[in-house]
């Protein structure tokens, strides 16, 4: 009986481009993550998740600060978190964290006027 259990348990194959890996709902928004390539050359490796990009698309919370992903480069109003070596929004003073690498940039200088 064990036996056929973990013959069950290691048959999964690996996600298929267009999978749906999550869906994160964020101070009124959803976003779906989808497996898939953010370059060709990755095409050589198993999909990974892919993220929204919000520099070529940018959505606003309702009060008007942009969303950003964790691994994007920090802007021109980037502020060291801590002693870390990156300059990504993860390590910015400004980002409010999210789910699943979503978060909020909370700098004034990128809030949206309306």
């Amino acid at each position: 009986m064990f036996r056929k259990l973990t013959e069950l348990n290691t048959g999964s194959s690996p996600p298929k481009e267009g999978d749906l890996f999550k869906v994160v709902e964020l101070h009124g928004r959803r976003f779906e993550i989808r497996y898939g390539y953010y370059e060709e050359i990755d095409r050589t490796h198993d999909p990974t998740e892919v993220y929204p990009d919000f520099l070529k698309n940018p959505v606003y919370t309702e009060d008007g600060y942009p969303f950003i992903t964790y691994m994007q480069e920090g802007c021109k109003y980037y502020q060291k978190r801590d002693n870390d070596d990156d300059n990504d929004c993860y390590s910015c003073i400004h980002m409010e964290r999210g789910q699943e690498l979503i978060g909020v940039c909370r700098c004034k200088s990128r809030r949206k006027n309306e």
